[in-house]
């Protein structure tokens, strides 16, 4: 179970270190023609700094567990993403955009959680 959630845990830090470093460098009208709709009633500010924290969450899931320095860090920053991801949905779904993939994200994130936080 342990390679399951380090490989959980890698998928997920690769996923939103690239759609954060996407939303920090990018422009918003090339996000918008990228097809992250979503972001169409934010500020440009508003997205880079929903790119730092996603990029900080992604950081979080990889290095307490792999400095072996308070290992439930991870399991906290696995709920703070899904947090995101509910958000995220509930953005889509005022713009009528499909919330799937951010279900999907966030039933993996809390999977991740609960078996970092369990383990603890």
């Amino acid at each position: 179970m342990e390679t399951t959630i380090w490989i959980l845990k890698g998928l997920l830090a690769t996923l939103f270190t690239l759609i954060g470093m996407s939303k920090i460098f990018l422009p918003k009208a090339k996000l918008l023609n990228n097809g992250m709709q979503s972001l169409v009633n934010l500020e440009p500010n508003q997205i880079k700094g929903i790119g730092i924290l996603e990029v900080l969450g992604a950081m979080g899931l990889i290095l307490p567990g792999l400095v072996n320095i308070y290992p439930l860090l991870s399991g906290i920053a696995a709920l703070c993403l899904g947090l995101t991801m509910v958000v995220a949905a509930r953005m889509h779904q005022q713009l009528k955009l499909p919330v799937a993939p951010n279900l999907v994200i966030l039933a993996i994130c809390l999977f991740v959680a609960y078996h970092e936080m369990i383990g603890f």
